[in-house]
């Protein structure tokens, strides 16, 4: 049977190795009356939807199809949630192979991933539940899922109250989960697994679909094609699977899959259901709506509409935030235009219908002079100074009518083209707007992104930039005001636009030939949650470039989660022998009797201390041996958690606190090629430590300390800057030992100067140029 299954698929695919295009007719000649499309197409153009495309189909047959510029037939779009459709195909597929069965239990698929105790709930979950939107969540998890590494084990995870199967929430991830579950019985992405099935038998090519950190097709959203694909996908599910003659998909799971299995909202009133296309039942990642029809659905106004009744399909792509208002232009126009019988032709009809399609658009900025700053700005480069780290700097320059838009990053210069009056065509590797953009692996290898760019002045200091991106519903809008050497640039979209932004703000950078470089080192991570969190706050909004993390502290798990969280930063392993504090303590991760106390701490201090005897490592009879077998300890830990690991640095000089102990310190990197920072850091790497007087001062003093600092780095010279970032608060108040007791305040301060926009506004006038250990050492 699977065999016979197989040899049709791939007989179906080897007729469709070229693209497929679907029959047209006009709309009189299906029986659809031209005046309700025209009267559509003027209530889109003229309300406050943006539709981007359009297409009807009646008896499967393209009648109308138009694309509002500078969108066009040929570009792939962002499906958003219609993506789930096509999961749920993958699934159907998988049930006809006999791969799978709705019935199955999904903790079946995935024993590795499992959580120690299996709650009732999760037992029972069943893949018709993940199908139905069903999973007895409370709320939709999607947005804690995504941003772990490992999708699978975070969804199973989350608590399951309800019975599955019996109440109704919307969950995306359910859907990333039949993605996991299809892959893992095909081994192959859906997107693979679905191409001999249902791309090729269709024609549909050139698509593509976002994959998460395990490389699994995310299921819920990221698939991105065209319209007409769209409608062939539509018109498959009308006629019950069948395509060209041949059975693609049974009847009985496009039956199954297009029946109502749950209801959204049971207890809501009639009047409430009857006004609404979401309160009509959900299927099998589709939803019932008005009128006996069902539909693919994607935030924003990607719709698969299909209606059994009418023999008709109605696709829509669109940037709408009214869904519903969406909807209801649909009703209130396309519905009544459906006659039973075939209508007498209407050329006169027919030709405004023709001309209104070729003229849809969607608004272009007015074209308005050039401001008197426009010719100065070539020249100049905006570097940012506040907590926004998606840029660092920004250029802007005219010629021929084109604004060049350059955002610089630490890694790419994204250049973006603008047209005075007129779109403006290029490709960008800048990310734009996306509902699910804090997704780990978030549009990976999906780029570049295809964009529609036009300028205008508002007024002499205020440029408008409008950028399209036109494989995606969202445009975005950059406000730049420049007001002498400062700009802001304010991003404005539509997950943003009535809410409280905050613009980014850059200031005019000089241009150094050999600027001084200078590396932001945050030391101690794991030792406290509250360092921790300042650690990464410091290089979020900040200008800490690498961060040094204890092995054997007791907050290192976490360290261990953050630093995954933000793979940005440029990590090193902080050495250490000693655990400093009164109230809180660590261990060697080795048995080194030398290096231990009584208790089996590390001892407190390096050096003798008046305040501690006896509690130093050199005040007693310290090994070599045992200093290199906890050195090579904490670095094997420190490269299974965190292989990115770039360098090694001392806690309280522990790696150069004796001549063998240097020479540990060079053998043990030469071995596991990590340079040893603190060392010889100016000898061996040509980085000399700077800093300032910073004991018994105020907050603002020790700003203006930093600002004076960087005065004194010298053009061609790096340096390194090391502190030690943390939270005033009862967790850091309670760490202490004596002859330092401002632990809380003092750290509060060094977390205040490295996300000071003063101090990061000083740098960028400065011209110095901030590096990680990892940028100095690799060259």
């Amino acid at each position: 049977m699977r065999a016979t299954v197989l040899l049709l698929f791939l007989s179906i695919s080897l007729l469709a190795q070229k693209s497929i295009t679907l029959p047209r007719s006009t709309p009189e000649a299906e029986g659809v009356s031209s005046q309700g499309i025209l009267n559509f197409l003027e209530a889109a153009s003229n309300g406050k939807h943006e539709f981007h495309s359009i297409m009807v189909l009646r008896h499967g047959k393209v009648i109308a199809e138009g694309w509002w510029n500078p969108y066009r037939n040929d570009l792939k779009h962002t499906m958003y949630s219609v993506s789930k459709s096509f999961t749920a195909t993958a699934v159907g597929f998988a049930v006809v192979e006999k791969k799978l069965s709705v019935e199955d239990k999904v903790t079946a698929f995935f024993p590795d991933d499992l959580p120690v105790n299996i709650s009732k709930g999760l037992a029972e979950l069943r893949i018709k539940d993940l199908l139905s939107m069903s999973v007895g969540h409370n709320t939709d998890p999607t947005g804690v899922v995504v941003s772990e590494s490992n999708w699978v084990e975070a969804f199973l995870q989350i608590p399951i109250p309800h019975q599955p199967g019996t109440k109704f929430v919307y969950n995306s991830v359910a859907t990333f989960m039949l993605s996991a579950i299809v892959q893992k019985v095909t081994g192959q992405k859906i997107v693979d697994y679905l191409k001999p099935r249902l791309f090729d038998p269709l024609g549909i090519q050139g698509i593509d679909w976002e994959v998460n950190p395990q490389g699994i097709n995310v299921g819920g959203w990221g698939l991105r094609l065209k319209t007409e694909d769209m409608a062939k996908f539509g018109q498959l599910f009308l006629q019950k699977g069948l395509w060209q003659g041949k059975q693609i998909l049974p009847t009985t799971w496009v039956d199954e899959a297009t029946s109502m299995k749950i209801m959204q909202d049971p207890n809501a009133p009639r009047a409430k259901k009857d006004s609404s296309d979401w309160l009509q039942g959900y299927c099998y990642q589709m939803w019932r709506s008005r009128n006996n029809s069902y539909r693919g659905d994607g935030a924003n106004g990607q719709f698969i509409i299909v209606l059994p009744e009418q023999d008709a399909v109605i696709i829509t792509t669109a940037e709408a935030p009214d869904m519903q208002g969406e909807f209801n232009l649909i009703w209130k126009h396309l519905l009544p235009a459906f006659q039973p019988q075939k209508l007498p032709a209407n050329p006169k009809l027919q030709a405004e219908l023709k001309a209104k399609i070729a003229s849809l658009a969607l608004p272009l900025p007015p074209k308005n002079s050039a401001s008197v700053l426009q010719a100065s700005l070539a020249d100049k480069t905006f570097g940012i100074y506040t907590k926004d780290k998606s840029f660092k700097s920004v250029n802007v320059a005219f010629k021929d009518e084109v604004c060049l838009l350059t955002l610089n990053t630490d890694s790419i210069a994204h250049q973006i083209r603008f047209g005075n009056g007129k779109w403006e065509m290029s490709t960008t590797s800048k990310l734009g707007p996306y509902l699910v953009a804090g997704a780990q692996s978030n549009r990976v290898g999906i780029g570049p992104y295809k964009v529609a760019g036009s300028y205008s002045w508002k007024d002499q200091t205020t440029l408008e930039l409008t950028l399209r991106y036109i494989e995606s519903p969202h445009t975005e809008t950059i406000l730049c005001k420049f007001d002498g050497d400062y700009v802001s640039l304010d991003f404005i979209n539509i997950f943003n636009r009535y809410s409280k932004r905050t613009p980014s703000k850059g200031v005019i950078a000089p241009k150094l030939g050999n600027a001084p470089r200078l590396i932001i080192r945050g030391d101690d991570m794991g030792f406290a949650h509250s360092g921790n969190e300042a650690l990464i706050k410091s290089y979020q909004e900040g200008i800490e470039t690498s961060i040094e993390v204890i092995v054997p502290s007791p907050w290192f798990p976490e360290a261990v989660k953050m630093l995954e969280q933000n793979k940005g930063i440029d990590v090193g392993l902080h050495f250490a022998i000693t655990s400093e504090w009164d109230n809180v303590k660590w261990r060697p991760l080795t048995d080194c009797p030398s290096l231990r106390n009584p208790d089996g701490y590390f001892y407190q201090m390096l050096y003798p201390n008046a305040y501690y005897p006896k509690q130093a490592v050199m005040d007693n009879a310290w090994k070599i041996e045992d200093v290199e077998k906890e050195m090579r300890a904490q670095l094997e830990m420190a490269l299974k958690y965190i292989p990115r690991l770039s360098h090694v640095s001392g806690h309280m000089n522990s790696l150069a606190f004796a001549p063998e102990v240097k020479a540990l310190a060079r053998k043990i990197a030469a071995e596991y090629k990590l340079p040893m920072v603190d060392v010889e850091s100016a000898t061996e790497f040509q980085i000399n430590y700077t800093g300032f007087d910073f004991k018994n001062k105020t907050t603002e003093e020790r700003i203006n300390g930093f600002i004076a600092m960087l005065d004194k780095l010298e053009i061609g010279k790096t340096y390194v800057y090391v502190e030690h970032p943390g939270l005033d608060n009862a967790e850091l108040r309670a760490i202490s030992h004596i002859g330092y007791e401002d632990v809380a305040q003092g750290r509060q301060d060094v977390t205040t100067i490295l996300t000071s926009e003063k101090v990061k506004e000083a740098i960028v006038r400065k011209g110095i140029r901030l590096v990680s250990y990892a940028e100095v050492l690799k060259k």
